[in-house]
This record gives structure tokens, sequence and C-alpha cells, in this order.
């Protein structure tokens, strides 16, 4: 079987140069050695520069006898690669995110030593930010990275290096290069699952027995299926099918269960029966349809994407497992169900978080704004949007390819044939040619906020589906320490804070955010400002749930940086109110009241005097119905006393929007609201509660309204 010998830890690293794109070696005056981590971003070991350095190790391999063969493996580097393995020049890669091989045989020793030259330039600046060439996404060009728009600073912090593992792979005989499993929902109920294997033979043809099992991981489903192959020489496809008669579909968490499936290869020479290789593949049996509407069709099923973007990390060797894993956690305990991978292809790690807990994947390819898109680059874009396809397609939870965020002028000339390339790799998932400006309606941030509530966003009711929104928000203060120098942070040195991406005229000249007298109540009214869009917008998008609106992707949940952006979990992971509000608005089962008015006078009367209830509303998600929902409406003074209660009960099919109390008001029994003469001047609450027929508490939200004196 194939060994894997780990060539990471302490690796001999030498900076060479300074480099942009067509300054391609700028030398340096001193040429330093030292020791640096692999894996790892090299600005995370304090080298902070864009250009070529040179990786160097030694190590001690076995003898490789006939039969046998060994590949260098780089499951991450960014972003040009050159490796040399005893001074014989193993081969060369672009990209960042992919993992590869070159065939070592001929150049491996007893005693080794490996040089791997590694290049991450700058676009140069008569390219950026508008004809880039390198495809990293948010990784050299956004608003949330380093340095934000500014020509001289936006591709700061560099982020190249050797960022995930260096491998030795030693086979015998065959090596099991990629595991496909293409999974297809028959009408009949039944599934077929189609698995591909592309196995490299390195010694003589022969016979070869392929023995696969498929098990469920968390349930007792069980199929086997067996092949007799002739492999010759070199690389081979091969094909096998299974039936499952009763398959366990993959859901999202809140449509069912995200079942999953593993299945086992293990490959037998025939000849002597001995195991040669080994392998196994990870997947999900599912469908996914996508209407010109933006009507998501889950197994069959329509549902409703309750979404956010995420970019975790500007550096993807500091992602691990465990920080995947909880990203995951905060994003399913905020009631999403979808999350956007935005314009960046992430670790495998976090996929297979969002794998296990049921979330949908909006997967964009890492291109960010504009590009020049000449016959070369576009082969370059092809060959890496496939390389993308390749490495994710096992994942059940991804099921939209995007193939460019914002295009600009390249939404014609480059993103159609990206999409094309993508439904060559992959005729299952639903591919977006372009996520474009008219899905990132920006109310209350870019523009003036009186788009909010009932209408939808600023372009009008024909839009059905929103993949970005939202508004910045400053961290906690305890996290603005650990961002800012003290003198930089107050008063704000506001050069500073927009290199980490804070934007100054829209927080005061569109959201008009009141500054105060100190940090902390800066801090307040900004995430308030947030909570208040983020609440109000997503509650609109639910009343309006399938009329127009198909779903939503809020920008961002988190930051990747210590910065000043839309995330409603900053880069320490410490929550904003934004996270609250982004939580309550997203729950599956939602209680809605729509405010007529949100400021009054003592005596005043509610809504002119029709019932108070007019504007409750309740959203159901889940694909099941709730019987004998008990649903109650308060209303409490500043000190929380219930100066109002109204109750009812109704049924509550699934997947739509209800009136609880629309048979109550048909026959005019329910009574207004007014409020006291003797009422305290503050803020008062609406409190909407849901529970079921036990009593057991659903869900619940909140609104705010005013009492203010008369005028004299």
């Amino acid at each position: 079987m194939t060994q894997v010998l780990s060539l990471n830890g302490k690796w001999k690293f030498t900076k060479l140069s300074e480099s942009t794109l067509r300054k391609r070696s700028i030398p340096l005056r001193r040429v330093k050695l030292r020791a640096i981590q692999v894996p790892s971003n090299w600005y995370l070991q304090g080298e902070d520069f864009a250009g070529e350095a040179l990786y160097e190790r030694e190590f001690t391999a076995p003898k490789l006898h006939p039969g046998q063969a060994a590949f260098l493996r780089f499951k991450g580097a960014d972003y040009f690669l050159k490796a040399k393995l005893n001074g014989h020049l193993l081969g060369q890669h672009e990209g960042y995110f992919q993992t590869f091989e070159f065939p070592a045989s001929n150049a491996l020793r007893g005693k080794n030593r490996l040089q791997v030259w590694v290049e991450s330039p700058k676009e140069n600046l008569r390219d950026w930010p508008h004809y880039k060439r390198l495809i990293k996404g948010i990784f050299n060009h956004h608003d949330a990275r380093p340095g934000s728009w500014d020509e001289e600073h936006g591709q700061d912090h560099n982020t190249g290096g050797l960022w995930n593992d260096v491998e030795l792979l030693v086979v015998d005989r065959i090596f099991l290069k990629s595991l496909r499993a293409k999974p297809m929902l028959l009408k009949n109920g039944q599934a077929v699952v189609g698995l591909n294997l592309v196995l490299h033979n390195v010694a003589e043809a022969g016979e070869y027995d392929i023995e696969v099992e498929f098990r469920g991981e968390a349930f007792t489903d069980r199929a086997q299926t067996k092949k007799n192959v002739h492999l010759e020489r070199g690389q081979s496809e091969i094909h096998l099918r299974q039936l499952f008669k009763k398959p366990r579909l993959w859901w999202t968490w809140d449509q069912g269960e995200p079942n999953l499936y593993r299945a086992s290869v293990v490959i037998r020479r025939s000849e002597t029966r001995k195991v040669v290789e080994k392998g196994s593949v990870r997947f999900g049996i599912r469908k996914i349809e996508v209407t010109p509407k933006w009507e998501f069709i889950l197994n069959g099923r329509k549902f409703f994407p309750r979404g956010t973007n995420i970019i975790p990390t500007q550096w993807l060797s500091e992602y691990t497992r465990e920080k995947a894993r909880c990203d995951v956690r905060l994003m399913k305990e905020a009631h999403l169900n979808a999350v956007r991978v935005h314009a960046h292809v992430n670790r495998e790690e976090f996929y297979e978080a969002c794998d296990e807990a049921g979330f949908f994947v909006w997967q964009d390819f890492a291109l960010q704004w504009s590009y020049r898109a000449t016959a070369a680059f576009i082969r370059n874009a092809c060959r890496q949007i496939k390389d993308m396809v390749k490495l994710l397609y096992n994942h059940p939870s991804i099921l939209v390819w995007c193939c460019h965020n914002e295009p600009s002028f390249n939404r014609d000339d480059l993103d159609p044939i990206l999409a094309r390339a993508v439904k060559e790799e992959d005729d299952s998932r639903f591919v977006d040619i372009q996520s474009d400006f008219r899905y990132h309606p920006y109310p209350g941030w870019y523009l003036e906020d009186s788009a909010l509530r009932d209408t939808p966003g600023v372009i009008g009711p024909e839009t059905t589906f929103y993949s970005e929104f939202g508004a910045q928000a400053l961290s906690n203060v305890e996290s603005l320490k650990k961002t800012f120098r003290s003198k930089e942070l107050w008063p704000p040195d506001w050069k500073t804070w927009a290199l980490h991406d804070f934007q100054y005229f829209q927080t005061f000249n569109v959201a008009k955010v009141e500054m105060g007298k100190s940090l902390p109540e800066f801090v307040k009214n900004s995430q308030a400002h947030q909570a208040k869009v983020l609440k109000e917008y997503i509650e609109s998008f639910r009343a309006k749930k399938y009329q127009p609106m198909n779903g939503y992707f809020q920008f961002m949940f988190v930051d990747c940086w210590p910065s000043i952006t839309w995330s409603v979990v900053d880069y320490f992971r410490k929550l904003k109110l934004g996270y609250t509000a982004l939580q309550k608005a997203s729950q599956p089962l939602l209680p809605l009241w729509r405010a007529w008015i949100t400021q009054y006078n003592p005596g005043d009367t509610f809504h002119w005097g029709n019932s108070l209830l007019e504007g409750a509303l309740l959203v159901n998600d889940y694909p099941r119905t709730l019987k004998g929902a008990k649903v109650e409406v308060r209303v409490l003074d500043p000190k929380g006393k219930i100066l109002y209660s109204e109750k009812g009960s109704c049924n509550v099919p699934p997947d739509c929007v209800v009136k609880p109390f629309e048979a109550k008001m048909r026959y005019n029994h329910m009574k207004g609201f007014k409020v006291p003469l003797k009422a305290a001047y503050g803020t008062y609450e609406i409190r909407m509660l849901v529970r079921d027929r036990k009593n057991k508490l659903m869900a619940q939200n909140e609104w705010e309204f005013k009492v203010v004196p008369k005028k004299a």
C-alpha cells in the first residue's frame, strides 16, 4: 500500500527577492537564512513580503523496490512553485488551493536534499486593481483584507508559502490518485452511485481485484461490489456502480438529517491476493435544482436558504479543523442553514464540517472583481476552476458553483467560458455564471436605508434572491485594543482605521452612526446600527417568503484578520450585536410583527385604532406542520411590566407564512392597544412568543417602539 511520509516541520528558509508580476525578481541587498515552520504562510512566521523564497530540507527515504515508485505531494502552496530533488527538477505549479504531485522515483536517494522555490508576487500597479492576473480572489484584492482598497497597501500581508502539508508518497504497484462518488437520485426514490477511480500503475501490466464496501456513517446501511480489471502500466480510469433501493438522503439540518456514506476501496493483486492499495471517500446522496427565479429545490422539495458569506481567515495555514468546526457551530447556532464561501477556495476541513452539520455551501471560484482576460489567462482560469471542482466534488454540502464575484467587464468575455468548463467537470450541480452587483444591495450602508422593511432592497419586487447585504460594525472594545495601538484607537486615527477596512464615509454620511464621546459609546452605536439593518432586512425577506424572496446570504460572518468589517463575529470570535440580530431573524420558526409606526405620545392609539396584531405573522421553514401552535403577543413598558397581552392558536403548515390571529380578526374579536395617558417615556417592547401544545417555548422575537412627550 501507499506509504505517506510527512515532510512537515522545520525547513531552511531564504528570502530571495521582492517581486511583482511585471518585475519578477528584485534582488534583496541582504539574503538571510533562517528556520521556518512548514506548513505555514510565511507572513505568520514573521516574513512580511511579496516575492520569492527558497525552502530547503534534508530527509531520509526508504529504498524503492521493483514495482514501487515515489511521488512528492504538495497539499497547498501559494502561488508559483518549482521543486528540485537532489538537483533534479521535479516540476512546476501555479495556484494556491490545489493538491498536486510530482513523480520523484528517478531522483530519490537514501539521503535527500529537497529545494522548493515559492513565489507569491504582487500585481503590478498598472494591472492592480482592474486588470489582475493572479487567481487568488480575496487573498490579493478585497475590501475586508489588509489594506482594503488602498492602492499602496491593498496587497499588504502576503499569503505566500507552503501553507499545507508536504508529503513523500511511496507507492506499491498501484497509486489511487483520486476517487469520485457521483450519486444520482432516481424518480422511483432509488439512487445509483457511480464510483470513478483514477489509478496509476507504476509496475508491469497485470490483473487486479477492486473491492468496494459502502457503509452509512451514522446508520447501518451496507452494500458491496467487486470488479476485476486489467491495468496497463500508467494511468487508467475505472468505473463502478452501486444501486441503493432505499437511500438515506443528505439534507440541510433543518430539512432532515445530513446522512453521509463512506465508500472504502481495497485493491488486490489478483495473482497473490496481496492488498496493494486502499482508499475511501465520503459522500451524500442528494439532488439540487435551482430555477431561473432562484427557487432552491433539494431532493425534490423547495426550501429557503438562510445564509451568510464567509472569509474565515486571510492565511489558510492558521484555519485548523477546530476553528472550522467552531465557525460552523456558530453559524448553526445563528439558525443559518447555508454559507457562501466568498471568492476563494477554503481548506478541506471546512467543507467536511459543513457536510456533517448539514449546511448548504455556495462555492465561489477565486475571482474577485476585474481581470485582464487574455487567451492565456482564460486557459489558466479554466484549468484552475476545474481543479476546484475536482478537489471539492465529493462534498454533498456544495450545491452551487459560482464562477466569479462582481465581475465588472469580465461578465461577457470570461465568465461564460468558465461556466462551461465547470459543467464539463460536474453536471449535477447548479452553476451560477457570476454573482453580480444586482444581487448585492446594501441599503443602510452604501445607500440610505429608506428601502428597508417590506420592500426588499432598492432594486424592486422582481428581485428574488440576495447573495450580499449588510453593514459594518466595530468590534468589542477588548478586540479593538488587540487590533490598534492605544494612540491609534481613541481618538481614532482614521488613516490607520481605513487600512483596517473601516469605511468613514458610509459610517457617518450614509448610516449616520453617532460617534459619541467615548470608544464604548461608538462601539454601541455602530453595532446597534448593524443589528437594526440585519434584523429589519432579513425579516422583510422572511415576510415575503417565495413572494418574491427565495433566500438570502448576509455579508459577512467573521473577520479574516483583526479589522473593522461587515462581520457579526470578529477575528477573535467575539460576537457583535449583529450576531444576535441575525440569530433572531433567521429562526426556522419565526414570529414576525410588522411595525406601522415606532414612536408615540401618551394616549395615542396603535395602528390608527386597528388591532395591534394586524402585522403579526408566523414563518415556518420546517418541512413539517406545527399543530396547535399557541401564539402570544405582549406589550411591555420600560421596566418590563406587561401592559397588554393577546393570545391565540393555529396550525402552521410546512414551509409557509401564516397570520396566526387571522380567524379572530375576521370576526372582529381583537381589541386595539392604547398607550396609557400616564405612560412613562422611554423604550417599550413588543414581544411575540410561540409555544407548542405542551406549552414548551419554541420561538420568540422582540421589537421596540418609543413613547416620547408631546411638543410644548
